[in-house]
């Protein structure tokens, strides 16, 4: 944490603080100043947090066995000891190095000790209070210091009272109306006062800075200026309610934040920014030792129209005996669980004045299920005569643990046994939330089994008590009442848009009785408890889950990620201000000999011919337009030709998918590369009756879009055209396919006749997944995978497909017609592609099955049918029989029925609607240029083209081809950057919302920093790197689309607002910077220590902008970090959970400052700082994808087989590269960071 960048002249002069206290090496002495020394140490630093990633790595690990609050609270995080297990290292080597299933049978009590979270802290918060009493001297004197420490007194007041409001226990939810808007139209205004006085900035550095600099400054501020300008003409667009809510927070941290800052640099200077950020960082880590220590998470559970003043905590049980013979009030004695573990432990009994008897524990399970009774348990009593518990079998962590136990009952007087009784947590209907999912297949049974537990009774001196193991409670002074709970999905499917309750909140004590609305990020704070909407019953959809959080220091990290965000910019900015000065006076000085030289006009002053002519001119932009002229022309959007079938326009129809409107040529496109990893189909067109057979028969493709239209038209050739990818030689075999190499694609003909074969496969397979779904062989997953092709292909053809519900007789037509509605519902189940618009605004939209099956019954009622239903048939029947006229007739139809439902849209205007959802036809037709014109895919030839030119430039020509590479990176920058603005028009949604567009930013950031840099040393790696990372990044994303549609739609918890989306993009844009600075790096080791071809000067100035790199790479991952856990606390009241994802991020933010601070503690040399940064490389794999792989936590969305291999050489690369830094040296090392 201690930050040491001093002057070496501070160290070696004498200082008036300790004029009689120096050393042989003239370091400051004393016996104070000598104990703090160690402590205050880089090397300390830099161990601790190497301690630190360890523990956070392992601890990660440890939750593929572990509960997640066993992992935090008892084995590594928030303890002083932390137990690393054994087999947690092994679950690694499982999934990403070999696959041998060793650590199910490891033992999960052995354990290792290690300094758990609270110690590491701990040491780092005495290192940096260490560091800052030895290292950071004031740096001011008479009244400049009073004023410095009088400002600084102020801000700590002021951040003092900011988190005392947080503290309020008055009732707080949403802010004032008016204060909202004020606050709204602040930030409007005051981002377009940014841009004016960036404007500015630019007017008047014009000439005093170097221009490549001064383009980047420009580049920032007319983004500044675009969002200004978005803002002030679409003042209709603001920031949702809850979004203003964390913005007012963040502000009056920022206040706070600002006024330390100016008493910081009157007593700090140039120190400032580091003073500041590290107090930041204390006090985060205060603030996660507070909240360790008093934080309750409980939870409330409220059916709708019911109320509730009790909340449970489901990770604490408690041993109730009830007394309800009171006529109003029950009377309850409960013993803690903590006091049942440690009676079985010492085997004494439990005696308490309040109790009815005293209690001794003969059996104690963490966790239980029901079982057969106990028969070596005498005395037992109720249900324990006919069920029993024992230890649950369990695998890897569960959401919730039902604990249960044998007490015996004594005689309080006597101590005689009374009998032995059952109690377990399966009983608490608190749990039915649930749902059981962990029955162990009793089936009926088990309801029986709860209900007897849960209303046994004991009889205690001739008095009924009523005993249940149950969770903790805590009974409150208000009670929330359920007035409605709404439950939004997404059309089409099962996925949660949203939901929120709307409840009274009633507390008689303090006069309060109000109508709150709850819903993700907008929680209920009052009487120092905040009430979030966490969850609700799956089954009734009519219960509803509040999250209640006590936690009175939750304003903390708003405040702390200001103090940081504060002084990581002041530092930014002054650092970055030397460095332009360096640059400019450097370059003034080197410009100004030659110039007293050279006689006549300056030499800007040549003719603009003569500038035109010189190749490093002409070459780079008449590559850029080559370039250019090239993509543009992929950029024609696809039409039909004159007289043919109007495939084109079919493609363009609206159909309902994934939750969201999407055009036919997109679901063409996605089933068919789940298919066959393509987006067009090859095929041998049938030779007419004349040909001759020994010819050669041409290979045709066509498009996705007519694929599907010739597959759900049913035409003659589609059932032999190759679309299904199967690469497993050995299920080849099996079903006797034939080994087709280079394509290993068959068609539906190839298929039919090994159906049987392929079912009984299918049965296999999925009855070895049921029983061990992680030691699936290859040839097992091969046939899954097999099996999930067929299934997406039947049913996209399914829902296209129509009913037959003729018969002979009426008996035959009403059979036929319920398995008609039968496979209706089970398309709307299986979430089929709906291509059906509803006939009226208010309606739903249907799979073309439903609707004919509808229309079917409409007409045999004598109602009217849905035209686009019949528009569909006509289609396909058009299609099917090759009649181009009558099909071109029923697209137009198409087209004019959804013309009519948008305008209905339109006039209704409903809001309910996610822009996804919303039918938009500008936008759908959009969407299906972009598929066609794939400017992602022509962005990544142009990198490849960049690298040919940068690898050209060192073989001779440097300058011009050199120039040509960054003019044709400029250009793939251009379209790199139009593909995201373009998904940003088609989803509705931010850059990043998943891994697909993550790959897709983390690329363009990538090639954004790298060839700026460029710009300013011109020294070729910039183009090398921009153009590396951006061809792999997209080849990453390329992979990752083949699973689905790359606009899937965000989850409800996901789904929420702005503060989520700057959490995303911050955190990608750390994961792009540390990317670069370990690519950097990795240039610099291969091109100064392995092939030694890179001057002294050149590798000073790669060793700079990999410095320059990691800068911004700590300051985005830590804003990213922490606005994540703002985020996560707005949901459900949690800054940091110590999810596998939170973890991966935190690791990035540790390695780096690592990095750093071995820097800045010259703890090694340049080759040194190098090996580490290409490490770092690894350390963001890990976080962007690893964490993923793992399959538990938030983020197990990214799961897909076969990528932790993939992981693993990415990580073996980088260690070899790594490794360059041990290679024997043959010369000197060179290069540094002055």
């Amino acid at each position: 944490m201690a930050t040491a960048e001093l002057d070496p002249r501070q160290r070696l002069a004498a200082g008036p603080d300790w004029p009689d206290q120096r050393g042989a090496l003239g370091r400051p002495t004393g016996g104070l100043i000598d104990l703090l020394r160690p402590l205050a140490s880089l090397r300390l630093t830099v161990f601790l947090f190497a301690l630190s990633a360890i523990l956070v790595f392992v601890g990660t690990l440890a939750q593929v066995d572990r509960d997640i609050w066993y992992v935090v609270n008892d084995g590594y995080f928030r303890v002083w000891l932390a137990k690393i297990e054994p087999r947690a290292l092994m679950r690694f080597i499982e999934k990403f190095v070999y696959d041998f299933d060793v650590a199910n049978d490891m033992r999960g009590d052995f354990w290792l000790p290690f300094p758990g979270g609270w110690t590491i802290g701990a040491a780092m918060f005495v290192n940096l209070l260490a560091a800052h009493a030895l290292r950071f001297k004031v740096n001011a004197k008479g009244g400049r210091l009073v004023l410095g420490l009088a400002t600084i007194a102020l801000g700590v007041l002021a951040t003092g009272l900011v988190i005392r409001g947080g503290m309020d226990e008055g009732l707080q939810s949403q802010l004032d109306p008016a204060v909202a808007d004020g606050l709204w139209q602040s930030l409007r205004f005051v981002t377009a006062g940014a841009a004016l006085a960036g404007a500015y900035w630019l007017v008047n550095a014009l000439g005093r800075v170097r221009m490549p600099e001064w383009w980047i400054v420009a580049t920032l501020v007319a983004l500044v200026a675009s969002a200004a300008a978005f803002l002030l003409l679409n003042p209709e667009w603001r920031l949702s309610d809850s979004g203003l809510r964390i913005l007012w927070q963040l502000i009056q941290g920022g206040g706070a934040a600002l006024l330390l800052l100016a008493g910081c640099w009157l007593a700090f200077r140039k120190r400032a920014g580091i003073v500041l950020l590290h107090g930041g960082v204390g006090l985060l880590m205060l603030s996660e030792f507070y909240t360790g220590m008093t934080a309750v998470e409980t939870r409330m559970n409220v059916p709708e129209g019911g109320a509730s003043s009790v909340v449970y905590n489901p990770r604490k049980f408690e041993l109730a005996f009830i007394d309800r013979s009171p006529a109003d009030v029950d009377l309850v004695t409960v013993v803690p669980e903590a006091l049942l573990q440690n009676a079985l432990v010492s085997g004494e009994p439990i005696s308490h004045p309040d109790l009815p008897c005293d209690l001794r524990v003969a059996r104690y399970f963490d966790d239980s299920r029901f079982a057969p009774p106990a028969t070596d348990i005498a005395g037992q009593i109720g249900p324990a005569q006919t069920i029993g518990v024992a230890a649950a079998q369990i695998s890897g962590p569960v959401e919730q643990r039902f604990p249960g136990a044998y007490v015996e009952l004594l005689d309080k007087s006597t101590g005689k046994p009374m009998g032995v009784v059952l109690v377990t947590s399966w009983g608490d209907e608190t749990l039915d939330i649930y749902h059981f999912e962990r029955d162990p297949g009793f089936g009926p049974m088990f309801a029986q089994w709860r209900s007897d537990v849960a209303g046994q009774t004991v009889q205690v001196d001739g008095k009924p008590y009523a005993v249940a193991l149950r969770m903790e409670r805590t009974y409150k002074p208000y009670s929330i009442t359920l007035k409605d709970f709404s439950f939004d999905r997404y059309i089409g499917t099962q996925t949660a848009k949203g939901f929120s309750s709307l409840v009274q909140l009633e507390d008689p004590s303090a006069n309060i009785d109000r109508e709150v609305n709850i819903y993700m990020n907008n929680p209920l704070r009052y009487g120092g408890d905040t009430l979030y909407q966490s969850n609700f019953d799956k089954l009734d959809e009519k219960t509803s889950v509040f999250q209640v959080v006590a936690n009175e220091g939750w304003m903390v990290p708003y405040v702390s990620c200001m103090l940081v965000g504060v002084g990581m910019a002041a530092h930014f900015l002054i650092t970055l201000g030397r460095f332009l000065g360096r640059r400019v006076g450097g370059e003034h000085a080197a410009v100004a000999p030659a110039a007293a030289k050279v006689p006549g006009p300056p030499q800007d002053a040549r003719r603009f011919g003569d500038w035109l002519r010189s190749p490093i001119v002409w070459f780079p932009l008449l590559m850029a337009l080559l370039a250019g002229g090239y993509v543009l022309s992929k950029a024609r959007p696809p039409k039909d030709q004159a007289g043919a079938m109007r495939v084109q326009a079919f493609g363009a129809l609206p159909v309902v998918e994934g939750g969201r409107v999407k055009p036919f040529d997109t679901l063409a496109r996605t089933t068919l590369q789940v298919l066959s990893n393509r987006q067009e189909v090859a095929f041998e067109e049938e030779p007419g009756d004349a040909a001759d057979p020994e010819k050669k028969v041409p290979t045709i493709k066509i498009p996705a879009a007519e694929w599907l239209l010739e597959t759900i038209a049913g035409t003659k050739r589609s059932r032999a055209m190759r679309v299904f990818r199967i690469d497993n030689l050995d299920l080849l075999d099996d079903l006797g396919l034939p080994r087709r190499t280079g394509s290993f694609r068959y068609s539906l003909d190839d298929l039919a006749p090994k159906m049987n074969e392929v079912d009984r496969q299918i049965g296999l397979a999925r009855q070895a997944e049921g029983e061990d779904p992680e030691g699936l062989s290859l040839y097992q997953r091969k046939v899954l995978e097999l099996s999930r092709r067929l299934s997406t292909f039947t049913l996209v053809v399914r829902a296209y497909g129509s009913p037959n519900i003729s018969g002979d007789d009426q008996e035959s037509v009403l059979q036929n017609l319920s398995i008609a509605q039968d496979e209706a519902s089970r398309l709307r189940t299986a979430e089929a592609p709906r291509a059906v618009p509803p006939a009226a605004a208010e309606g739903e939209w249907r799979t073309l099955f439903e609707a004919e099956l509808i229309n079917l019954v409409a007409r045999a009622t004598g109602q009217e049918a849905n035209p686009a239903a019949e528009a569909y048939n006509d289609a396909f029947r058009a299609y099917q029989r090759d009649d181009k006229e009558a099909f071109n007739s029923a697209v137009y139809q198409l087209a004019k029925r959804f013309d009519a439902y948008q305008e209905e849209l339109d006039e209704r205007g409903d809001s309910k609607l996610a822009p996804a959802e919303r039918l938009s036809e500008t936008r759908v037709r959009f969407e299906q240029f972009y598929n066609a014109f794939a400017p992602l895919v022509q962005s990544s030839m142009l990198y490849v083209l960049a690298f040919l030119l940068a690898a050209a430039s060192w073989l001779g020509w440097s300058r011009p081809l050199s120039r040509a590479s960054t003019a044709v990176i400029f250009t793939a920058l251009a379209f790199h950057t139009f593909a995201i603005v373009a998904r940003i028009y088609i989803s509705g949604r931010p850059p990043v919302t998943s891994l697909y567009s993550s790959a897709v930013f983390i690329g363009w950031a990538s090639v954004l920093f790298a060839v700026s840099m460029e710009t300013i040393y011109r020294l070729g790696i910039g183009n090398v790197m921009a153009s590396i990372i951006g061809f792999l990044t997209l080849l990453v994303a390329y992979f990752l689309s083949l699973d689905s549609d790359t606009f899937e739609v965000l989850q409800a918890v996901l789904d929420t607002q702005f503060w989520l989306a700057t959490h995303v993009v911050c955190i990608t844009l750390g994961y792009s910077t540390t990317l670069l600075a370990g690519f950097l790096a990795a240039g610099r080791l291969i091109s100064g220590s392995l092939l030694e071809s890179a001057s002294p000067g050149q590798l000073k100035d790669i060793d700079r902008m990999t410095y320059g790199t990691l800068c911004f790479a700590i300051l985005f991952s830590f804003i990213g970090t922490v606005l994540g856990g703002l985020w996560a606390d707005d949901s459900w009241g949690r800054f940091w959970g110590w999810d596998p994802k939170e973890n991966g991020a935190l690791l990035i933010v540790i390695w780096n400052a690592l990095v750093l601070h071995a820097r800045w503690g010259k703890l090694t040399g340049p080759i040194g700082i190098a090996s580490l940064a290409v490490l770092g490389n690894i350390v963001t794999a890990w976080s962007w994808f690893g964490t993923n792989e793992l399959g538990v936590g938030l983020h197990t969305y990214g799961f897909t087989e076969g990528r932790s291999q993939w992981l693993m050489i990415f990580a073996v690369s980088q260690l070899a590269i790594a490794a360059i830094a041990w290679l024997p040296k043959r010369q000197p090392s060179v290069g540094g960071f002055e």
